[in-house]
């Protein structure tokens, strides 16, 4: 029974999709407000460093719609499990690490029965006054008991990680990042934000605006933070505006449209 009990943890262990168990993000992509429908397969990418491709593919016009995160026995996930969660929330591009976490190592007890049972059989001859008869007979002995036995087994784990991205519309395709101390010191304002990645294809790449810009201002307002940024593009949707920006210490204008999803 016990033997029996172990076989059917281990099988439904072996039934749960760990990506989908321990996934945070969008449980459908297609209800973002920005996504592109694609009849395109899912891509799924090994990345050696997350955080580069992550930001390739922003340039390319994707954007972050979840990601799943575990430790688990590396013979136990498959890329089949990773590929069946992403077309269930929507995902068109996966990017996946894996690496080495630890060996797992132990016994695991089952208990046998030992139950013997023997047969014996025998005839005995009696002789008497109207000659001999003789007597058949059998008996049965069983001895009831159990025996433990220990099974060594081996696992090795695994950190898996998976990032699930799809297709979006931009507003104008820049992505800023917080200014350092440095460069505030430098120009002497505590306002602008850094241009980190420009889409291609979008308004702000076909207006030639370069990543390491800095946006001083938009639509004639200074641009304090990157929610700040955030806001001031949500309330010119459908609108030409003006940004003022500094390229290696130089003022530049440039004018775009601000798309609505």
């Amino acid at each position: 029974m016990k033997k029996n009990i172990l076989f059917l943890t281990l099988l439904l262990a072996a039934c749960v999709n760990p990506y989908a168990k321990f996934y945070s993000g969008m449980e459908n992509a297609k209800t973002h407000p920005a996504y592109i429908h694609s009849n395109e397969p899912v891509m799924i990418y090994d990345s050696n460093d997350l955080k580069r491709d992550y930001n390739e593919l922003r340039r390319r016009g994707y954007v972050l719609i979840g990601e799943s995160g575990f430790t688990g026995p590396a013979n136990a996930v498959s890329k089949s499990q990773l590929l069946e969660h992403a077309q269930k929330i929507g995902a068109q591009v996966v990017l996946t690490s894996s690496g080495y976490s630890h060996t797992e190592t132990g016994a695991v007890p089952i208990t046998l029965p030992t139950t013997n049972t023997s047969y014996t059989t025998g005839s005995a001859t009696a002789y008497g006054p109207g000659g001999p008869a003789t007597a058949y007979g059998s008996s049965t002995t069983t001895t009831y008991g159990s025996q433990t036995s220990f099974i060594p087994f081996r696992v090795q784990h695994g950190q898996f990680r998976a990032v699930y991205f799809v297709k979006a519309k931009q507003r104008i395709g820049l992505y800023p990042i917080p200014l350092d101390d440095q460069t505030k010191r430098q120009l002497e304002t505590n306002a602008g934000v850094r241009v980190e990645i420009v889409v291609e294809g979008s308004p702000a790449f076909n207006a030639d605006i370069l990543p390491g810009d800095i946006l001083i201002s938009f639509a004639g307002k200074k641009v304090n933070s990157v929610n700040h940024y955030t806001s001031l593009l949500k309330e010119h949707v459908e609108s030409s505006v003006e940004l003022v920006l500094n390229r290696n210490g130089k003022q530049i204008s440039k004018t775009v449209s601000v798309n609505n999803y």
